[in-house]
């Protein structure tokens, strides 16, 4: 009784912590900016197009009120209740970092590349190696899901709303994100081993603290306009570089669902030839398609995933009988 007491209360913590913590998408500083860059897009998109005042085009009841929006907002409540679960994932890393790292060292005869203490390039080559690599592991588990007629089901949930709100990042099946953390805690474990390995030495818990600083900056340009009805676009060359808003709205249009796989960074996409840069302001669906919904409940966003994943399974293991 007492650990469910104790898990509750965690719970909570993290629900009332949400608006004061940098590492949350919904910290008071990123909702700020969410607000003046939406009202930048306002200004330059949609002014001459609406008769109506800012915040009624920011909040707009039929998206926020709509029945998509809602199974997001339980979705995100669920999700949350669930999270405390993958934290044993940090201990994943660290003995992946550790290990690899050990056996390295023995492998150049039981020392490493380069000694001597850290400066600020090592710092700064750390936690820009660190972000490229954990951001690659969304490219790879996300490109991956939607290539594979086994496992798109489990992501499908995500593309199966049909209105964008911030909430909308959340929808995702709790499988989609045990598969999506375990590929980042063991390749960000495999690049911190390394990384570790050559420059001798772990990195201080400054440095550690320091991981989120590209993260911050993301959340800071715009991160929660990606899911939401205001268009936002970078010019080129920064389009190359960076995701926009607009890029990754775009994704969501079922007829582009293979286009713009990437969180923070285009390079990618732009290494594997699914990359689109919009040229100027789009209009597009949002959605599977047209009268497809298989996750228009709050069971079904649930229970449909794992069982089509299932059903598919079994086609691959009858294939092999």
């Amino acid at each position: 009784m007492q650990e469910i007491v104790a898990y509750i209360e965690e719970l909570a913590f993290i629900f009332l912590m949400m608006p004061i913590n940098i590492g949350e998408k919904f910290y008071y500083v990123y909702l700020l900016t969410f607000v003046a860059l939406a009202y930048f897009s306002y200004r330059r998109y949609y002014r001459h197009r609406t008769r109506k005042n800012f915040f009624q085009f920011l909040f707009p009841g039929q998206i926020y009120r709509h029945p998509s929006a809602k199974i997001d907002y339980a979705i995100f409540v669920i999700n949350i209740v669930l999270s405390p679960l993958l934290l044993v994932g940090a201990g994943i890393q660290a003995w992946i970092s550790t290990e690899l790292a050990a056996v390295l060292v023995e492998l150049n005869n039981g020392g490493p590349i380069f000694r001597g203490d850290w400066n600020w390039p090592t710092y700064a080559g750390f936690i820009l190696g660190y972000t490229l690599v954990a951001d690659f592991s969304v490219y790879l588990i996300h490109r991956f899901h939607h290539r594979s007629n086994l496992f798109w089901p489990l992501h499908a949930l995500h593309h199966s709303a049909t209105v964008l709100t911030p909430v909308t990042l959340f929808r995702k099946h709790p499988v989609w994100n045990l598969c999506a953390h375990s590929l980042a805690m063991l390749m960000t474990g495999a690049f911190q081993g390394i990384f570790v390995f050559i420059f001798f030495g772990n990195p201080g818990v400054e440095v550690l603290f320091g991981l989120n600083t590209l993260y911050v900056l993301y959340n800071f340009c715009g991160a929660n306009l990606r899911h939401s009805h205001v268009w936002l676009h970078w010019p080129k060359p920064f389009a190359y570089v960076f995701i926009s808003p607009g890029m990754h709205q775009i994704h969501h249009d079922p007829n582009r669902l293979d286009q713009n796989y990437g969180e923070i960074f285009a390079i990618w996409d732009w290494l594997f030839g699914s990359l689109y840069i919009p040229e100027a302001y789009e209009e597009f669906e949002i959605g599977l398609g047209k009268g497809i919904n298989p996750h228009d409940t709050l069971l079904r966003a649930y229970w449909v995933p794992v069982a089509d994943f299932v059903r598919g399974l079994g086609r691959v293991l009858k294939r092999f009988s």
